[in-house]
C-alpha cells in the first residue's frame, strides 16, 4: 500500500495565501491551545486565592538592643536561617490545592519620627521568627502587635491626606549584585547604611509617616543557574540558548515553508566562534563576573521593596520621600546593580491623563502594601536578592548610629533558672501575695526573712 501526499494544493507564490492555508489546515491549534493556557492559569489562581483565604497573618514589633556590634552580619545570618521555610511545591499541590511558596515582610515605619522594627508573617511562623531573632540578638524584645496599616483606610483622592509610594526594582539582571555592607568598611571603622534610612525616617515630623517594606520569599536554591550563561557571555564565551516548548511550536510555520521552498531559503553560513576572552578581560570586568560568582553562591529571597510616605495635604513636603529614596541610593553601583523606581508603581513622572493615573496608582500601591504582596502570583513575588543584599537593606542599626527616635530594648527580663541551688527555707508555694506588714507588727521569724530577702551583702562579710 502506497500513501501518496498530494502538495499541488498548497499555495507557494504568495506568502498571505499560504498563511491562510495554513491557518485552515492546522493554524486554528494555536488560538485553541492560548484559550486553553489561559483557563488553566484562571483556575489556578482560583485555587490560590482560596488558599489565602485560610492562612492567618501575624505581626512583631522588635525592640532593638543598645549595643549591637554585629547588626548586618546578624541579620545576614538570620535571613540564612529564614530560608529553612522554603519547600519546594509538588504538582498537585500547585495546580490542586493552590498551594503559594512562604513570604514575609521585613519593614520600618516612621510614626510622626517614632521608628520602630516590625515583622509581618504567618502565624505558624512564628517559632521560627523569634529563635532566629533571640539566637543573633539574645537582648533584643519581641511582642506581638496589631498591624498599623489596618486602620488606615486610606482612599485616593483624599480631602486630608496626600501620598507619594513607589515599588523599587533592580536596574539590571538579578545575577548583578548591589552595594552590600561590606564595602561600607572603611579604616577608620565600618559606617553603618542604616544610618542614612534612619536619619531621613526622622526627619519628619506631626501629622507625617513614612512605611518601608520588603516582602521576601525563599527562592529555589538553584536560582543562581541562569548566571551561567551570562558568565560565559561576559568572558566571550558562545552562549546556546536552549529552546522552549513555545518556540517549538511557533516555528514550525517556518519549517513547512522552507520545506516547501528550499529555493528561497536563506543559506546558513557559520560564523567562527569567539575565543574565549577570560585571559584579556580587564580587572574591573574580571571584577563583575567574581561579584556575580560570589552573589548566586549565596542564599537568595525574591523580593518586593515598597516606599509610602503620606502626610496631611497642608504637611505633605515631596523633598522628603526623594530623601527617603536617596538614602538606597547608596546601596547603586555604576558597573554592577541598582535600585531605582518601577516606572509603573511611581507616583509621579506622568504626563497624560496626569490626575487620574496618580490617584490610581496610590490606590494601587497603598493596597499592595497593606496585603504584604501574599495576593501575587508566583513568579511576581520580584527578582532575587540574596542574604547578604537583604541584611545591607534592612538590619538593626549598630552602636555607633545616632538614632534616639528608634525603640530599643531594655535589659533583657529573664527568670531564674529553675535548678538555682536555693535554700529551701526561702521557697514559699505560688499563692497570692499577701499584704505588707509594718516591721513593728511583724513576728521577729518574719522581719528576719524579710530582712534576708532584701537585697545586700550579708552582715557577717569577711571584709578587711
Amino acid at each position: 500500500m502506497n500513501i501518496v501526499i498530494d502538495f499541488s494544493s498548497i499555495p507557494t507564490d504568495s506568502p498571505i495565501a499560504f498563511g491562510w492555508w495554513f491557518f485552515k489546515t492546522i493554524g486554528w491549534i494555536y488560538p485553541v491551545f492560548l484559550f486553553t493556557y489561559a483557563l488553566i492559569l484562571f483556575w489556578q489562581l482560583w485555587l490560590r486565592n482560596n488558599y489565602r483565604r485560610e492562612r492567618k497573618y501575624m505581626m512583631v514589633a522588635v525592640d532593638v538592643p543598645k549595643n549591637i556590634e554585629n547588626g548586618p552580619k546578624g541579620v545576614e545570618n538570620i535571613f540564612n536561617q529564614l530560608a529553612g521555610a522554603h519547600q519546594p511545591l509538588k504538582v498537585h499541590e500547585k495546580w490542586w490545592t493552590g498551594e503559594i511558596p512562604n513570604s514575609f515582610s521585613f519593614e520600618i515605619a516612621s510614626f510622626e519620627g517614632y521608628i520602630q522594627f516590625f515583622i509581618h508573617f504567618e502565624q505558624k511562623y512564628r517559632d521560627l521568627i523569634e529563635a532566629i531573632v533571640y539566637a543573633q540578638y539574645p537582648e533584643a524584645e519581641i511582642m506581638e502587635v496589631e498591624d498599623y496599616t489596618k486602620d488606615w483606610r486610606l482612599k485616593f483622592p483624599s480631602e486630608k491626606y496626600n501620598l507619594w509610594g513607589t515599588e523599587l526594582k533592580l536596574a539590571k539582571k538579578e545575577y548583578y549584585p548591589i552595594r552590600t555592607y561590606e564595602e561600607f568598611e572603611h579604616v577608620e571603622g565600618f559606617v553603618d547604611p542604616m544610618a542614612g534610612i534612619l536619619e531621613a525616617l526622622t526627619r519628619i515630623g506631626p501629622g507625617e509617616q513614612v512605611w518601608i517594606q520588603l516582602v521576601v520569599t525563599p527562592a529555589d536554591n538553584d536560582w543562581g543557574k541562569g548566571a551561567e550563561n551570562l558568565i560565559i557571555k561576559l568572558s566571550g564565551g558562545k552562549v546556546e540558548r536552549k529552546k522552549t516548548i513555545f518556540d517549538r511550536i511557533f516555528d514550525i510555520p517556518g519549517i513547512v515553508w522552507e520545506l516547501l521552498n528550499p529555493v528561497l531559503a536563506a543559506p546558513s553560513t557559520k560564523k567562527d566562534e569567539p575565543y574565549n576572552l577570560m585571559m584579556n578581560l580587564t580587572p574591573g570586568q574580571k571584577d563583575v563576573i567574581n561579584a556575580i560568582e560570589k552573589k548566586t553562591g549565596k542564599l537568595g529571597f525574591h523580593t518586593k521593596i515598597r516606599l509610602i510616605y503620606f502626610a496631611e495635604k497642608d504637611k505633605f513636603v515631596k523633598p522628603k520621600a526623594n530623601a527617603i529614596y536617596g538614602a538606597f541610593k547608596q546601596f547603586n553601583t555604576l558597573d554592577l546593580n541598582s535600585v531605582k523606581p518601577d516606572a509603573k508603581t511611581l507616583t509621579g513622572g506622568i504626563v497624560f491623563f496626569k490626575k487620574r493615573r496618580v490617584i490610581a496608582r496610590q490606590n494601587k500601591i497603598f493596597y499592595r502594601y497593606k496585603n504584604r504582596g501574599h495576593w501575587l502570583e508566583p513568579g511576581s513575588y520580584g527578582k532575587i536578592l540574596n542574604s547578604q543584599e537583604l541584611a545591607s537593606l534592612y538590619h538593626f542599626p549598630i552602636m555607633t548610629v545616632k538614632a534616639p527616635m528608634v525603640k530599643k530594648s531594655e535589659a533583657k527580663k529573664a527568670e531564674p533558672p529553675m535548678t538555682l541551688p536555693v535554700s529551701r527555707s526561702f521557697i514559699s508555694p505560688r499563692k497570692e501575695k499577701p499584704a505588707p506588714v509594718k516591721p513593728e507588727e511583724a513576728a521577729p521569724a518574719q522581719i528576719e526573712k524579710t530582712a534576708l530577702t532584701k537585697a545586700g551583702p550579708p552582715a557577717n562579710l569577711p571584709i578587711g
